[in-house]
């Protein structure tokens, strides 16, 4: 097994940092996750008009934010001052950008960036991705991973050094595996199953599962042994 994972059980991500905690993809989910000694974090990454990598989930700014517009469609500078923490109270902060991020966490701390595209063609943030986590460091303990087999397909094209996961929530496109060659399968938990898991270990490949929130469902894939898992419950990781 990849010295990515943890021996004798799976490794925790944080989905979009400690997400039930601090406002989803913002610094200081990613900090407090880290606090909490989460040893891994998922973050979701889209990349702005002019190029800049900016970690959000949605690529509508009016749903999480206190602005209107995509974000794909528009500048950094247009979009820098937005609140994404507009449900969280008082608080205020701003979307960050991966760069800072890649910055402010630890060296210990292990990532799986996804890439988010609005189409099949949308390959536009995949080369800020992979130049940001050139040097060896973050190769070593980072996972890119999409929905999109065109993105898993180009990381790779580009440096083949990059460990990739292949998101998917439909049995259907499980046969793009045998087109993009990803290192790792990111399934959501209600298709995981004994045979699932002995296919991926046959095959090589790491078995991440999203995203699981409760105790019963955690214990069976611990049992199952999975490689890592997924969750917003941060409370609940056995680190």
């Amino acid at each position: 097994m990849s010295l990515f994972y943890n021996e004798n059980k799976p490794l925790w991500f944080a989905h979009r940092g400690a997400s039930t905690i601090a406002p989803e993809n913002t610094m200081s989910a990613y900090i407090q996750a880290v606090k909490n000694g989460m040893p891994a974090l998922e973050i979701d990454v889209i990349s702005t008009s002019d190029g800049i990598l900016v970690c959000s989930h949605n690529f509508d700014l009016e749903r999480k934010t206190d602005y209107d517009g995509y974000i794909n469609e528009m500048p950094y500078n247009k979009i820098k001052n937005a609140n994404a923490a507009m449900n969280w109270g008082s608080h205020k902060e701003m979307l960050p950008r991966l760069e800072d991020v890649l910055k402010a966490v630890p060296q210990h701390i292990r990532l799986n960036i996804e890439i988010k595209s609005r189409s099949f063609n949308d390959i536009s943030a995949v080369r800020g991705v992979v130049d940001l986590i050139k040097g060896k460091d973050f190769i070593n303990r980072t996972i890119v991973s999409s929905f999109n087999p065109l993105v898993i397909w180009y990381v790779k094209w580009i440096n083949a050094q990059v460990r990739t996961g292949f998101l998917y929530i439909n049995q259907d496109y499980f046969f793009m595996i045998n087109v993009v060659h990803p290192d790792c399968l990111h399934t959501i938990a209600e298709l995981v199953s004994e045979n699932l898991v002995i296919y991926a270990k046959q095959r090589g490949f790491s078995l991440n599962i999203w995203t699981v929130n409760t105790k019963p469902a955690i214990d069976w894939l611990i049992n199952l042994k999975v490689d890592g898992i997924i969750t917003d419950r941060v409370d609940l990781s056995q680190v």
